[in-house]
Parts: C-alpha cells; structure tokens; sequence
C-alpha cells in the first residue's frame, strides 16, 4: 500500500475551506467583514466577528483541523446555514477506531460497507437553549478509519444544521443530502 498524503472531499460551488488557524480566522473574518459591510450592517458585522472569534477558539480547542461552509454566493443557488469540520481522533491504546468514536455521541451509530471500507455516521437533533432559543442544531457526525495497520486512527467529520424551530422540514432533509452527499465523496488520498 503507497503512503496516504491526506484526504480529498468534493465541495459544491460557492463553498470555502478554512484551517483552524490564526490565517484562517482572519481569512475568514475578513470575508465575513466584508459581506456585512456589503449589505450595509456594522452593529451585525461587529457582533458576528465576536461570534466567529469565539467559535475559532472552540474548535482550536477541539483541535479541529478544518472547517467548510458555504461563503460565496452563486446565482441559481441558495445556501443554508451549513458547517462542515474535520479533526483527527486517536482511539485510546486497546480500542479500535470504530470503537473509540462511541465516546463522541450519544446517537447511534450506523456503519456503511464501502470500497473505501467501513464509514461511521451519527444524527442528532438538539434544540436551542438562552441565547439559541428557538434554533434547533442537527448535527451529522462522520468517522473514516485510517487505512493502516493499528486501526485506531482515523478522521471526524461534523457538520451543524442550524435551523429555526418550525422551519420546513424539507429544507432541513435537503441540508443533511447535501451533506451525506459531499461526505460520499471522501477519498484517501
């Protein structure tokens, strides 16, 4: 077997992706900024740099490796609120991948057969609680085991479907399609 360099997923237009890292965060809040200054909004652009600063720390903290959503509008396309993360994981010594992810969630796993081997997928629903109230996040969770001989290593990818209670349920489905969707795409590389 040759040397895996990495990972490759396909994206859909209009889609950006953002390491977990001081250029990243400024690369991202600078386009956030200047989308805001777009549409005419300060007061909004000052509190969603606070908003995004914050959340930069959590998923350092985390150590999270890299985020995807969508920034870029493109005509015919309407984007919802979507985030996509991947991170390593290490299974604890003794206990395989597969395994060791059980800690991650409470949800069920599910595990796919594929040509790429066995791929992980959780969902849960968790409505908004103080500030959030009122906005139920679906959150997809996904684990690919490193093809290689210790079997505890592999990638987490977590995807947020933020969404406000009441909302079209078929909005919510064709969100968590498009992320199985892109998620299909995962190769090693």
């Amino acid at each position: 077997m040759t040397a895996l360099s990495g990972f490759h997923i396909m994206l859909p237009p209009g889609w950006s992706r953002y390491r977990v890292d001081e250029d990243g965060r400024k690369e991202f809040i600078a386009k956030l900024s200047a989308r805001m200054k777009d549409v005419g909004h300060p007061e909004l652009d000052v509190r969603l740099r606070m908003l995004a600063n914050a959340q930069w720390r959590k998923l350092a903290q985390t150590r999270t490796h890299s985020v995807y959503l969508a920034d870029r509008e493109v005509d015919g396309l309407v984007h919802l609120p979507v985030s996509l993360a991947v991170r390593q994981h290490v299974a604890p010594a003794g206990v395989a991948f597969g395994d060791g992810i059980r800690d991650l969630t409470p949800a069920q796993i599910d595990v796919y057969d594929t040509a790429i081997g066995p791929i992980r997928r959780w969902e849960s629903d968790k409505p908004g609680e103080g500030e959030t109230e009122g906005i139920t996040t679906r959150t997809l969770g996904y684990g690919f085991a490193l093809p290689d001989a210790d079997d505890r290593r592999g990638l987490i990818f977590t995807a947020s479907i933020p969404y406000p209670d009441g909302a079209d349920a078929s909005l919510v489905e064709a969100a968590t399609e498009l992320v199985d969707s892109i998620m299909e795409t995962f190769r090693w590389r």
